[in-house]
């Protein structure tokens, strides 16, 4: 049995190998996968790097890796299910890179999602469907059934480079990190391997009762030690299996989103977004491909307006549970910028940082009301008002994800002088209401 525990470096609290600068600046920033809903497993799912701005990927492999086990401990855990082999790609000008889908050939075309103008931009356009795999993929793309896709269950997604030959040494699909299903038999997965990212997933409830990741953090379903029935084994309760060190969150919800909160670079629960997102009419979406939302466990149809210029109502504990380990509010649009900064409350110019330069959106657009077609920028809390409730969410977030703010390219007042400015702000709407 191996563990992280034994490397020190890239990761912060949890040691994964032993990193250079460079290394350093490459994360797993977003994935959509599991599509449901209205949308097209082949074409909808997408994956997203971010690391240093033209940063060469060779001998870099995004890996899946099956988590899935069973009560004796002899399912799948620690096979590599999923290869995406970065060997002559870059890293976009601003530093990011999406991996897209070609669709099916059938029912669906390809990836329909704009991507940000800098960013590296991988469609697979060869005859397999969805990302393709092997010789089917334009885009490196391999998985062990050949569908495209990425396994809707429990994962762990890591981020490797490889060292050791590029070829005898390379990532295979069904090679088994975890003989024994016991934990990782080499701490950087392999010899000659660095482990640069990685996070842990159950998506769907029961696969964490048995399940093993390799990650530091991980989230699922349950939380440890509930009691669940699982079906051909009984009454069981929920033990993830972990690396040494590692974390686990339980969400009681199913996971179909993992982002990056901003861009963060930690490896606590608070540095991702964990989320499932609809399409539902409810949440305001005008539906798949491109409109995703914020989603919640409960039914829809209670909170919808069935108004443009009306925000969807926000769930009561009766209603359901927001399945955002973020809170971010019912009906928020998701996927608005890919290959670049991810959805970051309080972020109102959505560079992946909250900082002063969030105020100045703010300042100027306070007042401003709008519409599910035409969102402001400053509403963070889904209301369709910019007013002094997004001052206190922006104060709230100040300085996130990582704890301190870049600072600004010009004078813009702290959070404290702030609060004086948003009183009298305050004070003239009282005295206009008035």
């Amino acid at each position: 049995m191996g563990g992280f525990a034994a490397v020190r470096g890239l990761i912060a609290g949890f040691v994964l190998s032993a990193a250079t600068p460079v290394v350093a600046e490459l994360y797993i920033n977003e994935i959509f996968y599991g599509i449901g809903n209205n949308g097209f497993e082949a074409r909808d799912e997408f994956i997203e790097l971010r690391g240093a701005p033209g940063m060469p990927l060779d001998n870099y492999f995004l890996l899946f890796i099956e988590s899935e086990d069973n009560a004796t401990h002899t399912g799948g855990a620690g096979k590599i299910d999923n290869i995406f082999d970065l060997t002559g790609v870059t890293m976009g000008s601003n530093g990011f890179l999406a991996i897209r889908q070609g669709g099916d050939g059938i029912g669906s075309g390809p990836s329909q999602y704009s991507v940000v103008p800098g960013a590296t931009d991988l469609i697979n356009t060869g005859t397999g469907p969805g990302y393709g795999s092997g010789a089917t993929s334009t885009i490196g793309a391999e998985d062990d059934f050949n569908e495209g896709v990425i396994e809707n269950g429990g994962f762990t997604a890591m981020l490797i480079r490889n060292l050791g030959d590029p070829v005898t040494n390379r990532p295979t699909i069904a090679f088994d990190l975890d003989v024994g299903n016991d934990g990782l038999d080499v701490p950087t997965g392999r010899e000659g391997w660095e482990i640069l990212d990685a996070i842990g997933i159950h998506s769907e409830p029961r696969e964490a009762v048995f399940g093993r990741t390799y990650a530091p953090i991980t989230f699922g379903f349950e939380a440890i030690g509930d009691r669940v029935v699982i079906p051909g084994a009984g009454l069981a309760t929920a033990n993830p299996g972990l690396e040494p060190g590692g974390e686990y969150v339980g969400l009681k919800y199913e996971i179909e989103y993992i982002a990056r909160w901003g861009n963060s670079t930690g490896q606590t629960a608070a540095d991702w977004h964990i989320s499932n997102l609809t399409d539902n009419p409810g949440s305001g979406s005008e539906g798949a491909p491109l409109d995703w939302r914020q989603s919640f466990t409960g039914e829809h149809g209670d909170l919808a307006s069935n108004d443009d210029s009306v925000p969807p109502s926000q769930p009561t504990t009766a209603q359901g549970k927001l399945e955002s380990n973020q809170s971010v509010p019912y009906g928020t649009k998701l996927l608005t910028n890919i290959g670049g900064p991810n959805y970051l409350t309080g972020d109102y110019n959505h560079d992946g940082y909250v900082d002063a330069a969030d105020y100045t959106v703010w300042r100027d657009t306070s007042g401003e009301t709008g519409t599910e077609s035409a969102h402001p920028d400053a509403d963070h809390n889904h209301d369709f008002m910019v007013n002094g409730d997004d001052y206190t969410i922006w104060s709230g977030a100040y300085g996130a994800p990582n704890g301190s703010a870049p600072a600004p390219t010009a004078a813009v007042p702290e959070p404290a002088a702030l609060a004086l400015l948003a009183a009298g702000w305050l004070g003239g709407v009282a005295r206009k209401r008035g």
